[in-house]
């Protein structure tokens, strides 16, 4: 048998965890002796610790027919012993032994920073991911994330405006979670890569998200956490990024915020703070972002425009403060909208964009 047919049928068993499956390898020596030892049934005091139930997966898995579902969609699958596997995560515990991937991981993606936050996220959450995001990758900066809704969604819009981001699913790539991805997905690919270590058809659960953020933090070199509640699986990223040695960085947000507790418990602790692009960048040890310059407006519209710094207005708001008529306000805004400088959310309500 194939080595890399072994390492694909032997991540098709659930029960296999990296734990229960390092400790196979190492008493077997192989992913392909792994394998046939699990065919002819291991020795009692193994199958104590492996368990019953990779018997029953065993008779269901084919890593033929995987490897086939995969390349039929576009995707590649890399092993451990493919030159091609992203080199970052070599250096981590338990590197994920398989990885399925659309597009590709490239040398320049060594320098990452992984930007993660709640998926219940504020307008200002998601507003700083996005241009976090943003500038960093204008600099070469590959950006990470896992694709879920919220910051997670931000950060890979704001990454594909200007260079690369990658994705690491908590599920299988041809069954993402949530449903509707996959537009962004393909988009991703074409600038980047998305990755997932587990089966094709796997859906996520409880379990699979907490382990895909290991990977999260292990292509990065540095974990920015832009918004996340006391309970957040972005946290779990975080603790993977200290445990493998790296940076751990965070945006402030407001005191009286439930979705920014996590991340300004981060900073009580010692997380360094980022309050631009700059902040990471002086981290890695990169050149400053060079000032935006941007064309200069009429009175009457700076006026509007320095209104909607980060804290949402509606047009009402913004006519009694500024006392301009109504219609010439909705004007502005609309204009302003055009221009890329101004973002509509929700209840018609304006910030900067």
């Amino acid at each position: 048998m194939e080595r890399k047919l072994a390492w694909v049928g032997l991540n098709l068993l659930p029960s296999l965890t990296p734990r229960r499956r390092e400790l196979l390898l190492r008493r077997c020596g192989g992913p392909v002796e792994a394998w046939e030892a699990l065919a002819r049934g291991l020795p009692e005091d193994l199958r104590a610790q492996i368990g019953d139930r990779v018997t029953s997966e065993l008779a269901a898995a084919d890593p033929e027919r995987e490897i086939l579902r995969a390349d039929r969609a576009g995707a590649e699958i890399l092993t451990l012993d493919d030159v091609g596997y992203p080199a970052p995560l070599r250096e981590i515990p338990m590197p994920p032994p398989v990885l399925y991937v659309r597009g590709g991981w490239e040398p320049q993606d060594a320098c990452a920073v992984a930007i993660v936050g709640t998926r219940r996220c504020t307008s200002y959450g998601r507003l700083v991911a996005k241009k976090l995001a943003s500038e960093l990758a204008s600099r070469g900066v590959t950006v990470v994330s896992g694709l879920a809704p919220g910051i997670d969604t931000a950060a890979h819009q704001g990454a594909l405006s200007a260079g690369r981001t990658i994705a690491v699913l908590g599920s299988g790539l041809g069954n993402p979670y949530p449903a509707g991805r996959e537009p962004l997905m393909a988009e991703i690919a074409r600038r980047g890569a998305v990755m997932s270590e587990f089966p094709w058809e796997m859906a996520g659960s409880q379990w699979t998200f907490p382990r895909r953020n290991r990977i999260i933090a292990g292509l990065a070199v540095a974990v920015v956490v832009v918004e996340a509640p006391e309970r957040s699986g972005a946290l779990i990223t975080v603790d993977h990024a200290l445990a493998q040695g790296k940076e751990v960085l965070a945006v402030p947000g407001p005191i009286t915020s439930e979705a920014s507790r996590g991340s300004n418990r981060l900073l009580q602790d010692g997380a360094k703070p980022v309050l631009s692009a700059e902040d990471v960048l002086a981290e890695l040890g990169m050149p400053s972002l060079p000032l935006p310059t941007a064309p200069t407006l009429p009175p009457e519209v700076q006026n509007v425009y320095e209104l909607l710094s980060q804290e949402p207005l509606d047009p009402s708001e913004i006519v009694a403060r500024t006392g301009l008529p109504h219609p010439q306000v909705a004007q502005i805004l609309l204009d302003l909208v055009l221009a890329g400088r101004v973002q509509e959310l929700p209840g018609r309500k304006y910030v900067r964009a």
